[in-house]
């Protein structure tokens, strides 16, 4: 989820009422929202490639308690440095560690929605995990989110009762928005591995994409042990499965090649969930298939996929 998205839920979650728990408490939610995100940094002192560390131990479900406990602390010294103003509400380390940690935990929670996922229980498990719910920048949580911070923001100045009440509502409608793009993924995956059987295929791994804008949609994406496919569904259309299949292409020699060379394209298949090796223009590359039909859809903006074919998600093997 893009950060905007991820500021946003917490003020939301400062608009609900936690900014009243303690002096700073907005702040403890904006920056718990966003903390999980400081992995980006890693690459520049860690040994490590951004694509397999990010979202993995600081989205981990274990990091949350560590990374609000360290935000409270800076905010302790700031309080310390610039107290508040007389009538200004106190300072509560207690209360504001558990609004820093319930935004911090709402990051890995959005991250998961994506279909880019997470690794929730890293280092003990490699898995990466996804609702493949959610584009990574969705249009109704923001109108949902900016709604709710904006009418409860008014009320809070105006001193109305029950100031929180707008954005306790946005937050109960993008709860149950959550929850119906979650079903919807998981139907279209389901409703897809019953059509593939009835071929005779055995798909191990399903993923349902949602497009940029219209979010009722699925770019989909199947797998079995050695080939790869793709479709199409919308509850109004239904499913259909593009009859073209393609091999996996694990046995391509400049892929065997790369991978036994290249550090940055073992992250990249660390990282991986649906890795494919394909010919472009007379090239080889690999790629993810959750990015690599989608980014050719008619139901993706031009803008986007431009910018997803130069981005990681085409890694040349020649």
């Amino acid at each position: 989820m893009d950060n905007i998205t991820h500021s946003l839920a917490g003020a939301l979650l400062g608009q609900i009422g936690l900014k009243r728990s303690s002096r700073l408490a907005m702040a403890g939610c904006i920056l718990g929202a966003n903390a999980p995100d400081i992995d980006v940094f890693a690459p520049l002192f860690l040994p490590v490639d951004n694509i397999a560390f990010h979202r993995g131990p600081t989205h981990a479900l274990w990091a949350p308690p560590l990374l609000a406990a360290a935000i409270v602390g800076l905010l302790w010294l700031y309080d310390r440095w610039r107290p508040g103003e007389a009538g200004a509400p106190p300072f509560r380390a207690g209360p504001l560690l558990l609004a820093t940690l319930l935004a911090t935990y709402s990051h890995p929670f959005l991250d998961w929605l994506t279909t880019y996922a997470v690794n929730l229980f890293t280092p003990f498990d490699r898995g990466w995990y996804s609702a493949n719910a959610i584009f990574i920048v969705d249009w109704v949580y923001w109108l949902l989110l900016i709604g709710g911070i904006l009418l409860s923001a008014r009320r809070y100045r105006r001193d109305r009762p029950h100031p929180g009440a707008p954005a306790q509502v946005a937050g109960v409608l993008l709860l149950a928005y959550i929850a119906g793009n979650v079903g919807l993924s998981a139907y279209a995956e389901r409703t897809m591995a019953e059509a593939l059987r009835r071929r005779g295929i055995e798909p191990v791994l399903i993923v349902a994409s949602p497009p940029p804008l219209a979010f009722w949609e699925r770019t989909m994406a199947w797998r079995d042990r050695a080939r790869w496919g793709s479709g199409r569904f919308s509850p109004a259309g239904g499913l259909s499965i593009d009859p073209s299949i393609r091999p996996l292409g694990f046995d391509n020699p400049h892929f065997l090649r790369a991978r036994r060379e290249r550090r940055s394209l073992r992250s990249f298949l660390y990282w991986s969930r649906m890795p494919i090796v394909v010919e472009e223009a007379g090239r080889t590359y690999l790629s993810d298939q959750r990015y690599y039909g989608p980014i050719r859809s008619a139901a993706v903006p031009p803008s986007v996929r431009r910018a997803a074919r130069r981005a990681s998600f085409l890694v040349p093997l020649d």
